[in-house]
């Protein structure tokens, strides 16, 4: 996976009365600041491409939030709360390494951790819950990120599931995969001429390949006929992107995985969990408009489900937001994660059987 950082500023104007939200997968640390006075976001920097572990994550986490500060100049004494969403062993590590005077903000910056569900489902999936909940609280939040965790808020009940994936949806078994920022290859189409034509995040030089593209790549070598439907490259090795970059049979077998994975567990998982109001899926696959389509198109949503399905790339950095600047969804959370329920033996129970016959790219919504 492409290691590389990017940063943003999206205003000139602020206030003195600043939020930082830390969410930090197993790939990637994203840190905003948010403008709690005037409710909008000023700033964002995200480092990526690194496996983080609770024996390493403190200084990436770090440099992450030095980068926002002093890219966009903010100052540690205006930053009156710190938010951080972890998996569960880096949770523990935030929790017991990180103070304010190692992020040089004031002694008396406020700094929360979310809770955690247990041990595969960490406070950076707590954030995604939190970011659902804006729709209400009869929902289904699934989120691609080194595994699939879902997690059910019915008639006031919790229940949670997590199947292993293989790495083909999140990036991370991608050779030349990278998340959707600044510099990465987003969408594929393919010209009267077979020629593959591809546009890139930023308009700039490509730095690798987004899960949308190569999702769409995937697609294109099946209607080619490049590409079986038992997923193995009929008459090439490699399918190139631009000259520096290309999807190989390893990459193919993990989106292949990967969506096999995610139909068997989503349709197993609402059987067992019961019906939702509104189902919101997030990940690197679903980061887009165009990445939603195509794992629709490739069978990775159960029949159904596209309907009154929500997609979205990172719900979590905006979930963090939500939690830092209300109290009482804070606490809802705590509830949430000391009650919940898991489902995931009763899913595994039923789930080989079907992610087999959702292997091959035969499915159809």
């Amino acid at each position: 996976m492409v290691k590389g950082t990017s940063f943003a500023k999206y205003r000139n104007e602020r206030s003195t009365e600043m939020a930082l939200s830390c969410y930090i997968t197993r790939h990637m640390v994203s840190a905003v600041l948010y403008d709690m006075a005037l409710s909008r976001r000023y700033a964002r920097a995200v480092s990526y491409g690194s496996i983080l572990t609770a024996m390493d994550a403190a200084e990436p986490i770090a440099l992450t939030i030095q980068r926002v500060m002093r890219g966009s100049g903010t100052p540690g004494n205006v930053i009156k709360r710190v938010g951080f969403a972890a998996p569960s062993d880096i949770t523990m590590s935030v929790e017991e390494q990180i103070t304010p005077g190692d992020l040089f903000l004031h002694p008396d910056t406020e700094i929360m951790v979310l809770p955690i569900m247990n041990s595969s489902l960490g406070g950076d999936f707590t954030a995604v819950l939190a970011s659902a909940l804006a729709d209400g609280r009869n929902v289904l939040a699934a989120d691609v990120s080194g595994s699939l965790r879902m997690v059910s808020c019915r008639d006031g009940s919790v229940k949670y599931a997590h199947i292993p994936m293989a790495g083909g949806f999140d990036g991370s078994a991608i050779e030349s995969g990278m998340p959707l920022e600044e510099g990465a290859v987003d969408t594929l189409s393919r010209e009267k001429d077979g020629t593959i034509s591809y546009s890139v995040i930023g308009d700039g030089d490509s730095s690798g390949i987004s899960v949308p593209a190569a999702l769409s790549a995937v697609k294109l070598m099946l209607d080619c006929g490049a590409l079986d439907s038992d997923g193995i490259m009929t008459d090439r090795d490699l399918f190139y992107i631009g000259e520096d970059f290309y999807i190989s049979q390893a990459d193919v077998r993990a989106v292949q995985s990967d969506k096999a994975s995610c139909r068997a567990a989503l349709e197993l998982f609402g059987k067992t969990a019961g019906k939702s109001e509104r189902v919101v899926i997030s990940g690197e696959a679903f980061g887009s408009e165009h990445g939603a389509a195509m794992t629709a198109q490739l069978g990775a949503i159960p029949r159904g489900l596209a309907d009154k399905y929500g997609w979205s790339r990172c719900p979590g950095e905006q979930g963090l937001i939500n939690c830092i600047v209300s109290s009482e969804l804070l606490a809802e959370l705590h509830g949430f994660c000391a009650s919940a329920e898991d489902l995931t033996e009763q899913i595994m129970a039923r789930f080989n059987d079907l992610y087999i016959n959702h292997l091959g790219f035969t499915a159809k919504l």
